[in-house]
């Protein structure tokens, strides 16, 4: 395990939390040279973090990083998303509250937000200072060695180029188990179990999704190197390329360059077996000679050409895996770039599955939307040299447009179809022949649901041939979809609802045909499921002294939590409690009172409530003479509500204190 073998990056955010958390600076120094608490802050926060990766992070499940490098060959945009699902999130927030032990409330298997609080405040400074891990060297194919400088990529973050680090779930607001903190100042503080105790791992009360405990994390910033330019321009000679990928264990890099003639991957080399020492970086073995790696193959590489803004540029997407059983064996890759063209460069060539001449090339009248995708290129035209750019020109009265993704165009009104003349060319401009399309939006579509189904209409446009499709309702973490149906007119197609929960959800359309490229297309109609209310039935009811107990059941349709409240004769009554889809009500009739009307309500998460009426009769005894007393609140202590924490103020108030002097008074 990572956690095992390798410094948290969670512990040194506790650190550097530590260290800033109360700064009290020496009389003697004056007022004019009195550092400030921000530039405090950030002299220990880069001493606690500097060095580290964003592997240090967490263990995640999968993470993308998108780098555009600018055209001053001297920084680049960064965007990354890390996914941390099932039990791997759960060992994020342990590690998280570990960090407190020894502080009331802390290292207690509970998470409060407190202690999320205290985290998220400082993680964006620690981010900054960690390493890219990548390094760029104008010159000759290298490996590395004693004396190399990689120019070695480091973040930047000011007010043109800010960075911003998010994150989805780290703290669940709506999570079953929550409970008020234990102990705490503040009192809207509450804390979660770091591993789910609910059934289903019910992490988020309000959706019902096959993960509700995963996190995400967004990364969003800009580094800057100077291995290409060396203080002046970059003169476009061969340079490399390279990144330490240890412990990356699942990740997909797209590295996109600027518009560059010519440009391309000369060589890439995976070489493994470096010896990482995390004291420092002595005895790591000998660098290897260009061409004389040894991998395991783990990390995979594809070039193709995209077309941005009217520019080509040439892009990398790289996979990289790393078993952690592998630690601390290290993983390095080398890209090997050159605009010296190859001793063999054949011109690209359609592939057997692209559109033949005079197909049909399908496009949704959306928007602007993808007719031809980066991935379809690759598939439709091949290159010795990778993935080559097609590129499409006419569409008169049609507004087209090219991104890193692809080629997409915008339907004007009332215009069906128009026609469009491609090809491909690769990085010495070389070109396959020129095939004429026709760009046609294939049909049209709405839609319409209620709680059990929905109806999805489906009109294809004139000159279409006859297509088979298969409509599919989206929403994050769920789909389904209805069988292949035939259009060869009008079709109204019904799926049902079922594997849905209550909300919007997108609907995806997938058709083919012959005569035209495949079509799938996923649509905005503005259609949601509505959530069923709960229902509830009434077993058994029956006074047991002066108090009347009722038992049932209950259900929902959708499977979203339930709440049950009751009233007798309008006021509230009773103690609910529920075990499964049983519930019981317990409370006292109202004193002397020779009816009780005992109203109960299910409701779900979405508001939808339904109701049942018992009459429970008499109150025992209401003949007799007696001294009304006023009905049980559900609200109060009896009815089951979430104790209070007003006694842990003090204590809360006392931890803090105490987290005051250990920031003074330990390094």
């Amino acid at each position: 395990m990572r956690t095992a073998t390798k410094c948290s990056l969670w512990a040194v955010l506790f650190t550097a939390m530590m260290l800033t958390s109360v700064i009290h600076l020496p009389t003697e120094i004056a007022e004019e040279v009195e550092p400030s608490e921000t530039t405090a802050r950030q002299n220990s926060v880069e001493a606690a973090c500097e060095g580290l990766t964003f592997e240090d992070m967490f263990n995640y499940s999968h993470a993308i990083f998108d780098v555009v490098i600018n055209d001053d060959w001297n920084s680049a945009d960064v965007s990354a998303v890390a996914w941390v699902n099932g039990t791997l999130a759960d060992q994020a927030r342990t590690d998280l509250e570990n960090l407190f032990e020894g502080l009331p409330g802390g290292d207690n298997g509970w998470l409060s937000t407190d202690e999320y609080n205290a985290i998220e405040n400082i993680a964006a400074d620690c981010v900054e200072q960690t390493n890219p891990r990548v390094g760029f060297r104008n010159g000759p194919a290298h490996r590395g060695g004693d004396g190399v400088n990689w120019y070695n990529a480091t973040w930047i973050n000011t007010e043109e180029n800010p960075m911003t680090l998010e994150e989805y779930n780290l703290m669940p607001f709506n999570h079953a188990d929550a409970r008020d903190c234990a102990s705490s100042p503040n009192n809207d503080c509450f804390e979660i179990p770091v591993v789910p105790t609910s059934p289903g791992r019910d992490c988020d009360t309000t959706v019902n999704l096959p993960d509700e405990c995963r996190m995400v994390i967004w990364l969003n910033g800009t580094f800057e190197f100077n291995g290409m330019t060396l203080g002046g321009d970059y003169a476009g000679s061969d340079f490399t390329v390279a990144m330490n990928t240890s412990n990356m264990t699942k990740a997909d890099l797209i590295l996109t360059y600027p518009a560059e003639d010519g440009l391309r991957v000369g060589m890439f080399e995976e070489c493994d077996g470096r010896l990482i020492d995390q004291a420092n970086n002595d005895n790591q073995g000998t660098s290897p000679t260009v061409g004389t790696c040894t991998s395991d193959g783990t990390i995979t590489q594809e070039s193709r050409l995209v077309s941005i803004a009217g520019e080509t540029r040439l892009r990398v997407d790289t996979h990289v895996e790393y078993d952690m059983e592998n630690w601390p064996t290290g993983q390095d890759m080398f890209f090997d770039m050159t605009t010296e063209p190859p001793e063999q460069d054949d011109p690209p060539v359609w592939s057997a599955s692209a559109p033949a001449d005079g197909e049909i090339m399908p496009i949704a009248d959306d928007g602007f939307a993808h007719f031809l995708s980066t991935s379809q290129m690759s598939a439709w035209a091949t290159d010795d040299q990778g993935a080559p750019l097609i590129s499409c020109d006419g569409g008169e009265g049609w507004s087209m447009s090219s991104d890193a993704d692809g080629l997409s165009a915008d339907a004007p009104a009332g215009q069906d179809s128009t026609t469009i003349t491609c090809h491909a060319i690769d990085s010495a401009g070389q070109t396959t022949d020129v095939r004429s399309y026709t760009l046609q939006v294939p049909l049209r579509v709405t839609a319409t649901a209620t709680s059990g189904s929905a109806s999805v209409v489906i009109t294809p446009t004139s000159g279409m041939p006859s297509m088979s499709a298969v409509v599919t309702l989206v929403q994050e973490n769920a789909q389904t979809s209805s069988n292949s149906v035939s259009l060869n007119g009008e079709t109204t197609v019904t799926v049902d609802l079922a594997a849905m929960s209550p909300g919007s959800f997108m609907v995806r359309i997938s058709a083919s045909g012959t005569g035209m490229a495949d079509f799938t297309h996923t649509y905005d109609l503005g259609t949601s499921k509505q959530s069923v209310a709960p229902s509830l039935t009434v077993a058994m009811g029956e006074w047991i002294g002066e108090n009347y107990e009722l038992t049932g059941q209950f259900n929902d349709p959708d499977g979203d939590p339930v709440t049950i409240t009751a009233t007798d004769n309008g006021n509230a009554w009773g103690t609910i409690q529920v075990s499964g889809n049983q519930w019981m009500a317990t409370g006292p009739g109202i004193p002397g009172a020779m009816t009780n009307s005992i109203v109960l309500t299910a409701c779900d998460n979405w508001g939808q409530c339904s109701t049942t009426t018992h009459e429970a009769g008499e109150t025992p005894g209401a003949s007799e003479p007696s001294t009304p007393s006023p009905p049980v609140d559900s609200g109060s202590e009896e009815g089951g509500g979430l104790p209070g924490f007003g006694m842990f103020a003090a204590l809360g108030a006392i931890a803090l204190a105490g987290l005051g002097r250990r920031s003074q008074g330990e390094p």
